[in-house]
């Protein structure tokens, strides 16, 4: 039922409506995995697996629509491909970044609200992720994370392309493979929030701190994950190999700007101040440009069209 509350024409659309979904289906997937309140014991210590359960509960509802998104981008692309629409790389794959960094969006803000209102052992696998991730970078999500820049920067950078690279493989084994890892790294994000604000209302501001290095990692995890799945679903749609070869071509444009996006999350998250500032320059034009163009009712009539 969850997974048939929005449709691909109405994201295509209004691609902000994949906030509130995204809030919804992550809520209701809290409140399920509550009820379970399951533990187990692993390594002389109870470990409460309600946050996993979680994750799971908002996957379920997110492959079925996801997939179909991907499916209908790579058949979308294919058509293109006969017709020899003289379309740009960003016009037809900005609005679909769109609606994945808004679904990114609510999926975290969801977390950030019931990790305040829950009790703290509630997320207790996100908060053993986040102390790992602070024992290696010093700081979660912050600009000092200890030592030199240049070591800071390899650090973050080489574990954010991790993450990138399994958001790849996992789309391109299991179409909308990278599902797990967006509602994952939403989930760590959205339960740190949430542990760091005083109260409810200073989610929205607390959150502020992370957008600037937050949301280029972000995309970058998303477009490889796009990437991924737009050449699984054309492999086994079984198309010739000309239309494979040039999906894969746009695959490649993807993968070369998630690392674009990666590096300058790196650079913004360690650099020194004006190295900060010309790649918050650099990404943000490139983001606000998205967002106008993607968000224009124009866009949505000519994919709409095709």
């Amino acid at each position: 039922m969850l997974e048939s509350l929005i449709r691909y024409r109405e994201a295509e659309k209004r691609p902000w409506i994949m906030f509130l979904w995204a809030f919804l289906i992550c809520s209701v997937g809290v409140l399920f995995s509550v009820q379970l309140s399951y533990k187990i014991y692993f390594g002389g210590a109870n470990i409460d697996i309600t946050g996993i359960f979680s994750v799971l509960f908002t996957i379920l509802p997110s492959v079925y629509f996801l997939t179909f998104l991907v499916k209908k981008e790579e058949a979308l692309e294919e058509k293109q491909i006969r017709m020899h629409y003289a379309k740009s790389f960003w016009q037809r794959h900005e609005r679909d970044l769109l609606i994945f960094q808004f679904y990114f969006f609510g999926l975290t803000l969801a977390f950030a609200i019931w990790a305040f209102i829950l009790p703290p052992g509630t997320f207790q696998l996100q908060m053993m992720k986040i102390q790992e991730i602070r024992s290696l970078t010093g700081s979660m999500f912050s600009g000092s994370v200890g030592g030199s820049e240049i070591a800071s920067f390899v650090q973050v950078f080489l574990n954010n392309m991790q993450v990138m690279v399994f958001s790849f493989i996992f789309s391109l084994l299991f179409g909308a493979g990278a599902v797990f890892i967006v509602v994952w790294n939403a989930s760590i994000l959205g339960v740190y929030i949430g542990r760091l604000s005083e109260a409810i209302y200073h989610i929205p501001g607390v959150s502020l701190n992370f957008l600037p290095h937050g949301v280029p990692e972000i995309a970058g995890y998303l477009f490889a994950g796009l990437a991924g799945g737009i050449i699984s679903a054309a492999v086994m749609r079984g198309r010739k190999m000309d239309i494979i070869m040039k999906v894969l071509n746009d695959s490649l444009k993807m993968l070369g700007l998630s690392v674009l996006f990666i590096l300058l999350g790196a650079l913004i998250e360690t650099g020194v101040f004006a190295v900060k500032i010309a790649s918050i320059f650099v990404f943000y034009t490139i983001f606000i440009y998205i967002i106008v163009t993607g968000l224009s009712p124009t866009r949505a009539q000519e994919k709409k069209g095709q």
